[in-house]
């Protein structure tokens, strides 16, 4: 099992290095399309589309990696008055009753919208250039997708440190 767990861990920190890389396109779009502005007047006809994608693929992509090392806004101030073991058997039960459900729930959805997306060949609304947008909707189950796989790594973990098998 920890051979799987630390699958997951690594298809999560990957997917978090290459989105890294995403931040730099969009800081380079961002700032041609702002420079063109400031120089010529005009904006681009594909900088608003093309921004949003890469900004939306970092952040769906990029909730597994925070999971991972978990970064996520949380407010905790009980739990860290609780011993591993306590603190480790509410993680489990909040993954067992608020966030394997959300997440099943949001990646059937996704996964319905990115089908009815590549279906009708959608493509944006947003501007005059508009770029097919379903292969970019196929992030939205994906990154569901590595988001379960990264909570049941670390709901797995909770759980062995609830049982006295883990390390906190």
């Amino acid at each position: 099992m920890e051979k799987f767990l630390k699958a997951i861990d690594v298809i999560t920190e990957r997917t978090g290095q290459i989105i890294h890389w995403l931040f730099l396109a969009l800081t380079v779009t961002v700032s041609y399309d702002l420079l063109r502005r400031y120089f010529t007047g005009s904006s681009t006809f594909w900088a608003f589309d093309l921004n949003y994608m890469i900004y939306g693929v970092n952040f769906m992509l990029g909730a597994a990696y925070t999971l991972k090392y978990d970064a996520h806004v949380r407010v905790d101030f009980l739990l860290l008055k609780l011993s591993a073991k306590k603190r480790a058997m509410m993680e489990v039960l909040f993954y067992i009753l608020i966030f394997f459900p959300m997440c099943l729930i949001c990646f059937w959805a996704s996964l319905n919208h990115w089908l009815m997306s590549v279906q009708f060949r959608e493509t944006s609304q947003m501007s005059p250039w508009r770029p097919p947008i379903y292969p970019y909707k196929t992030v939205m189950p994906l990154a569901f997708l590595l988001l379960l796989l990264q909570g049941f790594a670390l709901f797995f973990r909770n759980l062995m440190v609830m049982l006295g098998k883990g390390s906190d």
